[in-house]
């Protein structure tokens, strides 16, 4: 039926009506000659159909023996839409080549973005990837992960874990950079106190290395010193260290809003309007004067769809704007009615300022009526998190004639 469909589209076909004394028997005549139509509708009296382009001067004298009348509604098909625009020339070749274009950059590398790399520059990553066969302008059908993978930590002593993505005509390479002794802090010995870097109740403690200053259940505040590294020595007096590892406390994200019961919501009429503009060299312009612009009383809506050209680093598209129109209107709900929508809400914003490394332990929702016409809600998330974060020991603080075993700026036993 689809064969039969783009064949029909090819050839060029005709939306006929046919009307008179016996259309009836015009479209039985039509058939019995094998005159094929098809999307036969009836109505009034007067028949709808479609009939091949070839087949209508076939039709002159069934029309005048059964005194049909037949008018052409529509000339549909490729080869009606190519008479239109023979003249047109320019702009074939210009939708022709930007669908060459289309399909050069959809199917092309056109940007290569790397993640992960501190000490291991871009540059020669993208010497290794060009030696893999991925660079700007190569075919992405040709990237095998896999392949690209193994081959850069082969070649790259720096690299532990590749990662190797591909969406669309960009390629997103994401790399775990070997272990540096030199940056790791606590095999330099650099002196340093964990404290915590947000409120919280301590739930779990996993201490590497420091004299650990709080135990579970204990409220810390953002600032308190959670695991020191002044230590005490087994010579007497103390030493410096440099504290390490893991503390765990309940943390509380919250967000409260009033909701009036009586409120102002926008409805939208309808009405609406597309405008359109483009993208040239990184800036926009619109295909259309000031006096188009709806103004006041429209709510826009932007759909941009550009291409980044890397080798001139401009973008290059086309914008859409949808204009609908809306009125503001005075809207009653009720109790329950603002309690949902509060939750929704601030369920939303409360989620979107939990740390992604953070477990969710249990979520309450609360609410209060104020003065009978206004709900106010809360949403609660209760986390576990390591609060724990680096801070440089002030060794103003320290008394020297107390370090028996260690200098605070040099270490006497060398």
């Amino acid at each position: 039926m689809l064969f039969i469909r783009i064949l029909n589209y090819l050839r060029g076909y005709l939306l006929i009506t046919v009307g008179g004394r016996f259309p009836e028997r015009f479209m039985n005549i039509c058939v019995h000659r094998g005159i094929r139509v098809w999307d036969v509708s009836s109505k009034g009296g007067t028949f709808k159909c479609k009939m091949a382009a070839e087949d209508f001067f076939r039709i002159r004298d069934i029309a005048r023996i059964t005194g049909a009348r037949v008018r052409i509604k529509r000339r549909l098909g490729l080869m009606f839409l190519l008479r239109r625009y023979r003249r047109r020339w320019p702009a074939v070749i210009g939708l022709i080549l930007f669908a060459a274009i289309l399909y050069i950059t959809a199917t092309r590398i056109m940007s290569i973005d790397i993640t992960g790399n501190e000490r291991v520059p871009d540059d020669e990553i993208r010497r290794l990837l060009a030696g893999c066969g991925v660079s700007v302008g190569r075919s992405t059908a040709d990237i095998d992960p896999d392949t690209v993978r193994n081959e850069l930590i082969m070649n790259s002593d720096d690299l532990a874990w590749v990662g190797v993505n591909v969406r669309g005509s960009r390629v997103y390479i994401e790399v775990v950079e070997r272990l540096d002794s030199e940056s790791v802090p606590h095999i330099t010995e650099e002196e340093c106190n964990l404290v915590a870097s947000k409120d919280g109740v301590i739930s779990r403690l996993e201490v590497k290395q420091g004299q650990t200053m709080v135990k579970k259940g204990d409220g810390v505040r953002k600032g308190d010193v959670l695991v020191s590294g002044v230590m005490d020595s087994v010579y007497g007096g103390f030493r410096l260290v440099h504290s390490y590892g893991e503390v765990y406390a309940l943390t509380e994200y919250s967000a409260k809003k009033e909701y009036p019961l009586t409120y102002t919501e926008r409805v939208y009429t309808g009405s609406e309007k597309t405008l359109y503009g483009v993208k040239l060299f990184g800036r926009e312009f619109d295909l259309y004067t000031k006096a188009m612009d709806p103004g006041e009383g429209y709510e826009e809506e932007r759909n941009e769809n550009s291409v980044t050209v890397p080798w001139i680093n401009s973008e290059f598209g086309g914008v859409a704007k949808r204009f609908r129109e809306y009125t503001d209107t005075q809207t009653h709900r009720t109790v329950q009615e603002a309690l949902e929508t509060g939750i929704a809400e601030l369920t939303e914003q409360v989620e979107q300022s939990v740390p992604d490394d953070a477990e969710i332990i249990s979520k309450e929702n609360d609410h209060n009526i104020l003065s009978g016409d206004t709900v106010e809600v809360k949403v609660t998330y209760i986390c576990s998190e390591n609060i724990a974060e680096e801070e440089e020991i002030d060794k103003s603080l320290i008394d020297k004639n107390e370090n028996l075993d260690y200098d605070i700026e040099e270490d006497t036993n060398e």
